[in-house]
């Protein structure tokens, strides 16, 4: 009896259709900073094993004390394929004077934020470039995201985080939050 009960599932389980579904996600986070500037960054994130550090292969999109990036990421699956695109835009109330333009930046990750799962991924990357010294620096970070999928139920989530970070003895870029933006890096 155990045994044609079994069959049963396993044939209604191989006679139902993949359960693909079409999704779109939109972020929006707002980043404010006292002693540092908050930064922008668009491009691949990449990991060198060896030191465990971080690299950014990308541009400036925004720059200030006030920065509020936004990003959209639609999938949509059909029967052999799945087509995934990414949208984003950065805007600060300062000048980006390379805009546009592909450097290296070094990056640290914040208390809290982990960087590996979108190893070579394109990403959005909101990141502190702090003076150097002696003292702190405060961070306010507001996050929405809405997730809107195709034959199951939307969600949204919201939160705020306030950071507390010490200067850093060099002008490195401390990344406070990370957006994937659905694609990997360009080989």
């Amino acid at each position: 009896m155990r045994l044609t009960v079994l069959v049963a599932l396993v044939a209604a389980a191989l006679s139902m259709p993949a359960n693909a579904q079409n999704s779109k996600v939109e972020s929006r986070t707002d980043i404010k900073a006292d002693d540092a500037k908050v930064i922008s960054l668009t491009g691949c994130l990449r990991n060198d094993p060896v030191t465990n550090s971080y690299t950014l292969v990308g541009t400036v999109t925004a720059a200030g004390d006030n920065v509020t990036t936004k990003s959209r990421v639609k999938t949509d699956v059909d029967k052999n394929t799945t087509t995934v695109q990414g949208k984003s835009e950065a805007k600060g109330n300062e000048k980006v004077d390379a805009a546009g333009a592909v450097s290296t930046y070094f990056l640290f990750a914040a208390p809290g934020v982990n960087l590996m799962p979108q190893v070579g991924q394109q990403v959005q990357i909101a990141a502190l470039r702090m003076e150097k010294g002696h003292g702190d620096v405060d961070v306010k970070i507001k996050d929405q995201t809405k997730v809107e999928r195709e034959n199951a139920p939307d969600s949204k989530s919201a939160s705020k985080t306030k950071l507390e970070l010490e200067k850093s003895p060099s002008n490195a870029f401390t990344v406070v939050a990370v957006t994937p933006l659905g694609m990997p890096c360009a080989r």
